[in-house]
Parts: C-alpha cells; structure tokens; sequence
C-alpha cells in the first residue's frame, strides 16, 4: 500500500497511514504480504508524533519524481492509497476517505488470488 504527500501530514495524512496500518494488522497471517510506503513529496521532515503511525512503513523522498506522475488521480496523488502488487502494476486505488471494510475484503481477495508476494 501506497500513500504520496508531505512531510508535514495533515489530518487527512495521519488518517490514511492508520487506516494502512489497520488494514495490513486485520489480514491476520497475511498481513507480512503487505507493505506498507508513504513517499514524502516536499522536504518537510516527518512530524516526531507521527512515530506510531510510521513504524515499519517505508518512507522515500519523491518530491519531483515520475513515480508521483505515474500516479492517477483527479486532483492530488495525496488523497488516495494505491495498492501495487510486488511486480510494480498498480492494482487499485483507494479514495480519499475509503470503506476501511471494503478495503479489507479488496486485499483478502487479491492476496487469496495473488501467487505473488
């Protein structure tokens, strides 16, 4: 899973990581398949409260990248959590305020499909 925005991380932010986080724990033994990366688009370094929201989660500086152009979204790459499978393809994307049971039930039934990751 995959959240674009910056360092600084307004609510809407600190909302998607949780629900990342959430959703990868409510996988149960399937939850190590899931990685979770917030690319940090601007050079403001990542709050000190945000500690528990970003454990584990890979973090990268994207802050002029084609990856953030590469990204589809009508407004802000920000307002979405994309899941991509291990091969690099972008398999959805989530909007900015998701059905945390809808995305449960997306995950559990691609990772039972998935033969990958």
């Amino acid at each position: 899973m995959l959240h674009a925005g910056g360092g600084a991380c307004a609510e809407a932010c600190r909302r998607q990581l949780y629900l990342m986080r959430q959703i990868r724990l409510a996988q149960g033994r399937n939850f190590e398949r899931i990685e979770r990366v917030w690319l940090i688009t601007d050079d403001a370094p990542p709050a000190a409260d945000l500690a528990p929201l970003i454990e584990g989660v890979w973090t990268a500086r994207a802050g002029g990248s084609p990856v953030l152009a590469a990204l589809p979204a009508a407004a802000d790459v920000s307002h979405h959590v994309y899941l991509i499978d291990p091969l690099g393809n972008l398999m959805l994307r989530f909007p900015r305020e998701p059905d945390p049971t809808g995305m449960i039930k997306d995950l559990q039934r691609l990772l039972k499909l998935s033969r990958i990751g």
